[in-house]
């Protein structure tokens, strides 16, 4: 048994089913020679599980089951304890009776409640999880700050030694120790700086690293129904994590840090010079601190407007270049202009908003430094020649000062960050409010076989805004091996029935069940491998033709894959290349005909081989010997016996596949029975139709 499949079990029955082609992708990048222990523990990490394996030295009855290695076995589970002191080791294809001492690796895998709580989890629950897991960087972080902060005294403390000891007493060699040692300390200063960046550099390039795959995996999972219109404000939308990721990054340390030893360097004028003196500083930061909260409101509303424009700018741009053909052949490439200058004018009227804002405050900050820096200065005159205070000290003081405001300075742009990132975290949470894929549902069944017994029980489903239902349906049973066509008008429900029967949607109403059990309640990794859906506009996508054909699927052997194109006719495209199955297949698929997007599509789904077969319209843009010679495929995959095939369709070609026939008319079925007597009731419709229609036109006469 291989340690996939060993995995993949006790993943799937802690309500964590994972793709098996991701398993067996995940395991191929991890070091065969290691030890098991770091295998798993690896091989944990890269699918993205908190949990950590115990490793035990034998098994143990209360933790069953129990993930083992056997040196004759391989890999396998421990499911058992027998009654003989023999332990039950199950694999695929066999359970063995073993003695305790015959396993070379045992481990428990206890999934952590965060495992499986993720699946509800907000955006900005998932950045916190992420920074409390780099607490040891933050420290690092943040230690090095401080050091820098504290090295930062260095400056002050020389000048007020230089003015109180050297310049009176005139003494050079003094002079010359205190610089030397200044000049080690600033030394000192930069390398912790740089080390710092390098610290942040670390911080932040873990950060992107989970932040990015855990947000790019919570988009594969939203179910399609709640999918947004737009792909390209979408698309923006999910790049504003970066702006969320950099402000917490640098907020953190000026919260940590600088206010802090900002209230250090206080408390440092205080003592070395006089409390009045550091009533200045405290002034200064009042006010800025004000300043910048007054200034906050308006740059919140400001960002907001702005990322909202700037979503719909990356909307518009994707939609014109994906739809420049239909735009040039329709003639409207004004009217996208049009829209396009709307947006832009709107920006940079938001833009030079969001600049007048800070660039306020920021003339305002560095006034007030100006201010506090002359503050200082009369104050100190005044306590100096009240003897109560010597020169160096108020030099020294009025550094500290300096240091005090800096990070005021910084508020301007950090409020800015702020804004944009409580901008782009509003958006973010959006995606995160979405359904997803087994929706409510805590542990997802994984059935290793779908039969394909289908009851749809008062199915309503409604489209996002629409209060029309797309379909309705009353009560409908397919069994298994049944092969049924679905005939009606375009936008009568016949791709949306297809959806739902597939699990990508979800019923607004009602309930779908297979093979007994609630769709919604099945994981969707089963339902793709064992559901084959084939939807009426394929997509390919950037890459190889060999790439578009295995998506999803562990790569088969070259004789395998070159028998599915010979059946299916591909063949032809792949020999009229030099290429061959390496074809460059360019975004979206362009350069290929629609009838040939299908037949990559369909030879797909031929190499899946699923219990439950899908179609939606699958020969729609096919000529004539090659939609024959897909039926010929498609009916020999269907004598092997076990599968079921619902297909919608307008060809009656395709009718010599099926044995039942579905009608739907108005979003919902008039007419369900064997295939012979609904063509029948509908040839005898057409008749009387035409009767009637004959019987008005002598009347008129």
């Amino acid at each position: 048994m291989e340690l996939s499949e060993a995995i993949s079990m006790l993943l799937k029955e802690q309500g964590f089913p994972i793709d098996k082609t991701r398993l067996q992708q995940s395991i191929s990048l991890i070091d065969p020679t290691a030890l098991p222990a770091d295998i798993i523990v690896t091989l944990l990490e890269i699918l993205g599980v908190a949990g950590l394996p115990q490793v035990m030295t034998k098994p143990d009855g209360a933790y069953m089951p129990l993930l083992a290695y056997h040196a004759q076995y391989g890999w396998g589970r421990i499911v058992q304890q027998m009654a003989t002191h023999q332990w039950l080791f199950q694999q695929s294809q066999q359970s063995l009776r073993c003695q305790g001492d015959e396993f070379n690796f045992i481990a428990k895998i206890q999934l952590s409640t965060a495992d499986i709580e993720k699946r509800e989890i907000t955006f900005r629950q998932l950045l916190k999880n992420n920074l409390s897991q780099h607490k040891d960087v933050v420290f690092e972080a943040v230690l090095a700050s401080l050091m820098i902060n504290l090295l930062a005294l260095a400056s002050s403390m020389f000048s007020m030694q230089v003015y109180d000891r050297v310049i009176p007493t005139h003494s050079e060699y003094t002079l010359i120790i205190l610089a030397s040692g200044v000049a080690l300390l600033i030394l000192f200063e930069m390398f912790m700086k740089f080390a710092r960046s390098k610290i942040m550099d670390k911080l932040v390039v873990s950060l992107d690293q989970n932040l990015s795959r855990d947000i790019f995996e919570r988009l594969l999972k939203v179910r399609i129904d709640q999918m947004p219109g737009s792909v390209g404000s979408l698309a923006a939308q999910l790049r504003g994590y970066e702006q969320v990721r950099s402000f917490f990054t640098a907020s953190t340390l000026f919260t940590l840090v600088d206010l802090p030893m900002s209230i250090l360097f206080i408390v440092i004028i205080g003592v070395i010079g006089s409390p009045w003196l550091s009533l200045v500083p405290v002034f200064a930061a009042t006010i800025g601190l004000l300043m910048g909260l007054n200034s906050r409101r308006k740059m919140d509303k400001a960002a907001a407007e702005g990322a909202a424009a700037s979503y719909a700018k990356t909307g518009i741009l994707v939609e014109t270049v994906e739809g420049i053909e239909t735009i040039k052949a329709g003639a409207g490439n004004w009217k996208f202009l049009s829209r396009w200058l709307n947006v832009i004018n709107f920006t940079i009227e938001n833009d030079l908003k969001i600049k007048h804002i800070n660039d306020n405050l920021n003339y305002g900050v560095q006034t007030l430094q100006q201010i506090s820096y002359v503050g200082l200065v009369i104050v100190g005159a005044f306590i100096v020649m009240n003897n109560e205070m010597t020169t160096g000290s108020l030099i020294a003081c009025t550094i500290l000062g300096g240091r005090i405001l800096a990070p005021i300075m910084s508020i301007p742009s950090i409020l800015v960050q702020y804004s944009h990132a409580k901008a782009a975290e509003a958006n973010i949470e959006k995606l995160f409010t979405l359904a997803q894929d087994n929706h409510g549902v805590s542990y997802p069944l994984s059935p290793s076989k779908i039969q394909g017994n289908y009851q749809c029980e008062n199915v309503v489903f409604k489209y996002k805004g629409n209060d029309r239902p797309a379909i309705n349906l009353s009560k409908l049973n397919i069994r298994a091996g049944e092969r049924v066509a679905i005939l009606g008008a375009i936008g009568s429900g016949k791709s949306t029935l297809l959806k739902l029967l597939s699990g990508l949607y979800a019923t607004t109403e009602g309930r779908i069940l297979l093979d007994g059990l609630d769709i919604n309640h099945i994981s969707r990794e089963s339902l793709s491998e064992q559901v084959g859906y084939l939807q009426q506009d394929h997509r390919l996508f950037q890459g190889t033709l060999r790439e578009n054909l295995l998506i999803g699927m562990p790569t088969p052997p070259d004789d395998v894959l070159q028998t599915a194109i010979v059946r299916t006719g591909l063949i032809r495209l792949v020999s009229g290349h030099s290429s061959g199955l390496d074809l460059p297949i360019s975004e979206g698929g362009k350069g290929l005909s629609g009838g040939q997007k299908q037949l990559v599509a369909f030879t797909r789904l031929v190499l899946t081989n699923p219990t439950i077969w899908l179609l939606d319209e699958p020969t729609a843009s096919m000529d004539n010997n090659q939609e024959q010679q897909c039926l010929q495929v498609l009916a020999q995959e269907l004598q092997r016996g076990g599968k079921t095939l619902i297909v919608s369709t307008h060809k009656m070609s395709l009718l010599q596949l099926v044995d039942r026939i579905i009608i739907i008319a108005d979003n919902q079925i008039v007419m369900d029975g064997p295939k012979q007597a609904v063509l029948a009731q509908l040839q005898q419709n057409e008749e009387m139709a035409r009767k009637q229609s004959l019987e008005k036109q002598e009347q008129k006469h």
